[in-house]
C-alpha cells in the first residue's frame, strides 16, 4: 500500500467534480460513478465513516495531517494524508478496480456501467497497466493482447481481428461509444484497426459473441470497444507531460509519442502526438515446420510511387520481407469542460494518416514464373474523428445519467496497382463520410431493477472513383503521369449511401441475491442505396439498388452465484448484419477470380447459445473460467459462383473479360444456414506475492456445408501462457503462445482463408499443405526508476522460429529485440 497525497491519486476518468466542502467524494475510477459503502478510517481505526448512496462521506471527524485509509471490496486500497486545503474544500478520490472480480465494472455490454456479476457475456479487459507493459505497436496488436482474439495480417501495415470465427464486418469496432464500422467495411480481411493509436488508449473491452442489442448490425462475433484517455479536472498538478520511445529490431521500427495534459478548476485538456516508422520485417530462421523455402521472397519489386524498375530484383537476404515497411502519424486532442454540477462537455478529436502501405501478399504473387505486380500499394489511409459529447448527471427517476454523442468521421483509402511490363497505374479511390448520433441513458427503478436505454442514428456517404494513369519514365524515375482510360470503380460509380436508426433497452433484474436476469431488445432499420453509371460497368443491367431491412434482436441472460466465488452464466441471443455497400457493390479481382456486385442480398442472422462458469479462489484474485458456445448463422453471406448474363465478352457465362484478361466471376450470396461451435478456458493464479501464472485456450469448429464447403475464418486451436514475476520496481514475464495446424480440407472455397499462402507441396497437380502448427516463446522485463521513468526490454520469438499465423499473407517477425522508455514530468 503506497502512501500518497491527494493530488497523486486523482486518476479520474472524466467524472464530474463538485466543490464538496468538508466531504469526500469517492468514485469508481473506470465508470466515474459514486461508490456507496466505502470505508474511510485513520491509523488507529478510532475515527471511521462510510460513504452514502451518493458516494459522499463527511470529513469533519478527521484532523489536518491525519492519514486516512480508503477501502472498498473489489478495489485497490489507498492511503492519503489530509491537508488543510483538502479538509476545507473537500476531496475527490478515485479508486482503481482490482484484477477481475465479480464486482469489476464493465462498461461495454449494456453501454453503461454494470458489474461483472450482473452480466453473463464473456468480456475481457485490457487495462492501462497491460498496455503500458506490452507496448503494442498498433491498435490491432493491442486487441491481440486479449485472450481468444486472433490477428490476421496481409502486409506490414495491417491487422484484422478474428473473434470466434467472425472477422472484419462481422465484428464491431467502437471508439469512445462511436462505431468505426462504415459502409465499406469488407467481409474479407480488414486493416482499419491500425488507425487506432495505442498510446492514447486507457482501456479496451472485448465482448465475445453476439452483441447486437447494444450495438446493432455487425456485432455478430463480438465488439471491440476502445476507450481513450481523459484529462483530469481540478488536479493540483496543473501540467503533466509524458514521452515514450520504443524500438524493435525485427523491423527496425521506431515509435515515439509525446503527450501533454493541462488541468484547471473547470476544464482540462489532453494532447498527444505519435509517429511510427516501420521497416521491412525479418522473418524467423528456424523452420521447425519442415518446409525449407516457404515464405522466402527471392525476388521483389523495387517500384514505388516515384521510382521505376522494369524488372524484379533479387533479394539478397530472403529472410527480409521486402515491401513491408511504412510509417504513420497519429494526433489526438480531448477537451473536458465542467458545465455545472450535473453536466460535462467533452470534445474528442482524432487524426490518423499513414504513408503508402505496400500490399506484401500481392507483391509476391507470381504469374508465368515471375512477379505479377510491379506496384500494389494502399495510398495513405486516413481517418478523422470529431466527436462532441454531452454527459448528464441529473439523477432523476428515469435518468440517473446519460450521454449524447455526435460524431463526424472521414475515412479515405486508395488502391494503386500496376503490372510488370505495363506503364498503366490503375487507381481506385474511396472516401466515406460518416455522421452518427448516439444517446445512452441509465437509471435504477429500485435496488433490484436497473435499466439502460438509448438510440443510434448513422448516415454513410460513399464516393468511389477509378482511373488509369500512364507513367512517364526517365531512367529509373517517374517524372510525370498522364491520364489513361478509366475502368470500373471498386464501389458503385454514381455514389452510394447507407443509413440506420435504432432504439434499444436493457433491463437487469436482481430478483434474488444470488440470481440476476438480463433482458435486452433492439429494433433497427437500415436503408442502402447504390447507383452505377452506364459506362465502364461490368454488368450492364446494374442501375440502382435499394435495400431496406428491419430487424428485432434480443438477449436473454441469467447469472447464478451460489457463493461469492462461483458464477454460472447462460445466454440466449440473436444478432444480425445487414449487407453494406461492400457486400452489394464491390468489384475486385484476385488471382483470376472477379468479385462482382449482387443486388439480391438479404441480412444474415446469428442465433447464439452460451454457457459458462467462473470459479474464484483466495479472496477473488485467482480464478478459472470455462465457456462453451454454439452459433447458427442464417442466410449466411459468402462468396459463390455468379453469372453475368448481360456480358457477351466470352462464350462462357461464368467468365468475362476484365482489364484484358478472362476471369471467373463470383459474388456474395446468401448461402443458407451455417453452424459453428467452440469453447475457451481462461485462468489466473497468484502462486505467491511475486509470482503469478495466467493462460488461455480457444477452440473453434464449424460444420461443413456439402454444397458450399467449410466456413471461412475458423481458427485452429490456439492459446497463450504467461508466467510473471514482480518485486518492488522490477517486473518480468515469460510468455508462450501456440497454434495448432489447419488442414487443407478445412479451408473455405471462396479464398478468404488464403490456402495459397500455405506451403506448396506440388505444382502439378497443384497441392498445398495447409497452415502448419507453430509455437513461440518471448520474454519481457520492466524497471521503474524512481517515480518518473520506466525502462523496458523484451525479446520476442526467442528461438527465431519461422511461422505464419492462419490466413495471414506475411510471416511473423523472427527474433526481435525490443527496447523502450517512458518519462513523465
Amino acid at each position: 500500500m503506497r502512501f500518497l497525497k491527494f493530488h497523486s491519486i486523482l486518476i479520474l476518468l472524466g467524472a464530474p467534480i463538485w466543490l464538496l466542502g468538508q466531504e469526500a467524494l469517492v468514485l469508481d475510477g473506470v465508470s466515474g460513478f459514486p461508490l456507496e459503502g466505502v470505508a474511510l478510517y485513520d491509523n488507529t481505526k478510532t475515527k471511521a465513516v462510510l460513504t452514502n448512496v451518493d458516494g459522499k462521506a463527511p470529513l469533519n471527524i478527521f484532523e489536518v495531517n491525519d492519514s486516512i485509509t480508503i477501502q472498498f471490496f473489489g478495489f485497490e486500497s489507498l492511503k492519503i494524508k489530509i491537508e488543510s486545503q483538502e479538509l476545507e474544500n473537500g476531496v475527490t478520490i478515485s479508486l482503481k478496480p482490482k484484477d477481475q472480480t465479480l464486482d469489476e465494472v464493465i462498461l461495454s455490454v449494456a453501454r453503461n456501467a454494470t458489474t461483472r456479476k450482473q452480466i453473463a457475456e464473456k468480456v475481457t479487459v485490457i487495462d492501462a497497466k497491460t498496455i503500458a507493459l506490452q507496448r503494442p505497436a498498433t491498435g490491432a496488436e493491442l486487441v491481440g493482447l486479449s485472450p481468444g482474439v486472433r490477428i490476421q495480417k496481409s502486409q506490414g501495415g495491417g491487422g484484422s481481428p478474428v473473434i470466434r470465427g467472425f472477422e472484419a464486418n462481422r465484428i464491431l469496432m467502437v471508439v469512445d461509444g462511436v462505431r468505426m464500422n462504415n459502409a465499406i467495411y469488407r467481409s474479407g480481411h480488414l486493416q482499419n484497426a491500425i488507425t487506432i493509436n495505442p498510446n492514447i488508449i486507457e482501456r479496451v473491452e472485448v465482448v465475445y459473441g453476439s452483441s447486437s442489442v447494444g450495438y446493432g448490425s455487425d456485432a455478430l462475433g463480438g465488439v471491440i470497444h476502445y476507450y481513450t484517455k481523459t484529462p483530469l479536472i481540478n488536479s493540483e498538478k496543473k501540467t503533466l507531460f509524458s514521452f515514450s520511445s520504443d524500438f524493435s529490431s525485427a523491423s527496425n521500427a521506431s515509435i515515439n509519442s509525446f503527450s501533454s495534459e493541462i488541468s484547471f478548476k473547470k476544464w482540462a485538456s489532453l494532447s498527444s502526438v505519435s509517429y511510427s516508422g516501420f521497416g521491412d520485417i525479418r522473418m524467423g530462421k528456424n523452420r521447425t515446420h519442415g518446409f525449407d523455402d516457404w515464405g522466402f521472397t527471392p525476388l521483389y519489386s523495387n517500384n514505388s510511387r516515384d521510382t521505376y524498375n522494369a524488372q524484379p530484383l533479387v533479394n539478397e537476404n530472403p529472410l527480409i520481407q521486402k515491401n513491408t515497411g511504412y510509417n504513420q502519424l497519429d494526433l489526438f486532442q480531448k477537451f473536458l469542460l465542467q458545465l455545472n454540477n450535473q453536466s460535462q462537455f467533452i470534445l474528442n478529436l482524432q487524426y490518423s494518416n499513414s504513408s503508402d502501405i505496400p500490399r506484401y501478399d500481392k507483391l509476391i504473387e507470381e504469374k508465368n514464373n515471375t512477379l505479377r505486380y510491379a506496384e500494389w500499394f494502399y495510398g495513405p489511409q486516413k481517418r478523422i474523428l470529431v466527436a462532441p459529447q454531452l454527459k448528464l448527471f441529473p439523477q432523476k427517476k428515469f435518468m440517473n445519467s446519460g450521454r449524447l454523442t455526435f460524431a463526424y468521421q472521414v475515412v479515405e483509402e486508395s488502391r494503386n496497382i500496376r503490372n510488370f511490363e505495363s506503364l498503366i497505374r490503375k487507381i481506385q479511390k474511396e472516401k466515406v463520410n460518416v455522421m452518427s448520433l448516439n444517446g445512452d441513458f441509465e437509471f435504477s427503478y429500485t435496488d433490484k431493477h436497473s435499466f439502460s436505454y438509448g438510440f443510434e442514428a448513422t448516415y454513410n456517404e460513399v464516393k468511389s472513383f477509378a482511373y488509369g494513369k500512364e507513367l512517364v519514365v526517365e531512367q529509373n524515375q517517374i517524372i510525370d503521369i498522364v491520364p489513361s482510360l478509366p475502368f470500373p470503380s471498386r464501389y458503385p460509380s454514381k455514389g452510394s449511401s447507407y443509413d440506420s436508426f435504432a432504439g434499444f433497452v436493457n433491463w437487469i433484474w436482481d430478483f434474488k441475491p444470488k440470481l440476476t436476469l438480463n433482458f435486452g431488445a433492439r429494433l433497427t432499420n437500415t436503408n442502402l442505396e447504390a447507383k452505377w453509371r452506364e459506362y465502364y460497368n461490368v454488368n450492364a443491367l446494374l442501375d440502382i439498388v435499394n435495400l431496406d431491412a428491419t430487424a428485432l434482436t434480443n438477449t436473454l441472460a441469467l447469472t447464478y452465484r451460489p457463493s461469492e466465488k462461483i458464477q454460472w452464466n447462460t445466454i440466449i441471443s440473436n444478432g444480425f448484419r445487414n449487407p453494406n455497400i461492400d457486400d452489394v457493390g464491390k468489384i475486385r479481382e484476385s488471382k483470376g477470380l472477379l468479385v462482382v456486385p449482387n443486388a439480391f442480398l438479404f441480412p444474415e442472422y446469428a442465433y447464439n447459445l452460451e454457457f459458462g462458469v467462473i470459479r474464484y479462489f483466495d479472496q477473488s484474485k485467482n480464478y478459472v473460467s470455462f465457456r462453451a458456445f454454439t452459433t447458427l448463422i442464417s442466410s449466411h453471406i459468402g462468396r459463390n459462383n455468379y453469372s453475368i448474363f448481360a456480358d457477351t465478352s466470352t462464350p462462357d457465362n461464368s467468365t468475362i473479360i476484365y482489364n484484358g484478361e478472362e476471369v471467373v466471376t463470383i459474388a456474395n450470396n446468401n448461402l443458407g444456414n451455417r453452424y459453428l461451435y467452440g469453447g475457451s478456458i481462461d485462468g489466473y493464479f497468484s502462486i505467491n506475492k511475486s509470482l503469478s501464472l495466467r493462460g488461455n485456450l480457444s477452440i473453434i469448429e464449424a460444420a461443413k456445408s456439402r454444397k458450399y464447403g467449410p466456413l471461412p475464418s475458423i481458427s485452429p486451436t490456439f492459446g497463450r501462457i504467461f508466467i510473471q514475476y514482480q518485486k518492488e520496481n522490477w517486473l518480468s514475464h515469460l510468455s508462450y503462445q501456440f497454434s495448432d495446424k489447419k488442414n487443407i480440407e478445412d479451408y473455405s472455397n471462396g479464398g478468404e482463408d488464403g490456402l495459397e499462402e500455405t506451403p506448396l507441396i506440388s505444382e502439378n497437380p497443384l497441392l498445398y499443405a495447409g497452415s502448419p502448427a507453430w509455437s513461440e516463446l518471448s520474454w519481457l522485463a520492466q524497471f521503474h526508476y524512481k517515480e518518473r521513468t520506466v525502462f523496458r526490454v523484451a525479446l520476442d520469438n526467442i528461438l527465431d522460429v519461422h511461422y505464419r499465423p492462419f490466413a495471414s499473407g506475411i510471416s511473423a517477425p523472427g527474433r526481435n529485440l525490443k527496447l523502450g522508455v517512458n518519462y513523465t514530468f
